[in-house]
């Protein structure tokens, strides 16, 4: 291999690497989950680099040379074991710590959601539940249903399931949860980029589990209002 196609080579790995497979977050727990991601991996390149040079250091430094004796040998040294052990310990508890602050902003609930949605999850569609509103979105593999939602509005999920486990994911919050039959859980949120986003599940349930989809559209309050109005007449109507 030539020294321009190694270049490429690392500079494709590099480029892959800085990318880190994460979407832009469109709500405001994700934009956090995200700012932890990027910490996580800084922390990762450095301790890679650092790791990585030393031993290549190493490895050139005191490589063996013709006519070389056995070196001196040493079996501890008490300040690089302090050194090593407690720079690592240390980082450590910082992430943990970060980990923990961060997680608990994702579980926490909100105190006074402005829309509660019930979600059910079925082989292989979803029920969705405006609490309060009497309007009802549900949709199968063959008519994936869209729900709406407003911005910068804090927003709450109960997740049920009424067969198999599922898990309910919009990749662009960052956050997914498991929906258990039998056990309720939540999802607390408020987004903050308007637009339309993909909802999977992504917890394989069965023949269609890849066509169980569904749409969220994110709105400004006010369409959404007139939206949720709309669906309250349409449903009466029906």
């Amino acid at each position: 291999m030539s020294t321009k196609q190694r270049l490429i080579l690392a500079a494709a790995c590099v480029a892959a690497m800085l990318s880190a497979c994460v979407p832009e977050p469109a709500d405001v727990q994700g934009a956090s989950v995200e700012r932890l991601y990027t910490i996580f991996f800084i922390v990762a390149a450095v301790v890679f680099a650092l790791v990585a040079g030393l031993i290549t250091w190493s490895l050139v430094r005191y490589r063996a040379k013709p006519g070389d004796e056995l070196p001196e040998q040493f079996d501890r040294n008490l300040k690089l074991e302090l050194t090593w052990f407690a720079i690592p310990l240390a980082t450590v508890v910082v992430l943990f710590v970060l980990s923990a602050g961060v997680l608990g902003e994702v579980n926490a609930e909100s105190p006074d959601p402005s829309v509660i949605v019930n979600v059910e999850g079925y082989q292989w569609g979803w029920r969705f539940t405006y609490e309060g509103s009497g309007v009802e979105v549900i949709g199968d593999a063959d008519d994936r249903p869209e729900i709406v939602l407003p911005v910068g509005r804090p927003l709450t999920f109960t997740l049920d399931s009424a067969d198999v486990v599922h898990s309910f994911w919009v990749p662009r919050f960052l956050i997914k949860r498991d929906m258990v039959p039998g056990q309720q859980n939540s999802l607390s949120l408020t987004i903050s980029d308007a637009g339309v986003y993909r909802g999977v599940c992504t917890e394989f349930c069965g023949l269609l589990h890849s066509k169980m989809n569904f749409v969220l559209r994110a709105v400004p309050p006010a369409q959404f209002e007139s939206w949720l109005e709309e669906q309250r007449t349409i449903d009466g109507d029906g």
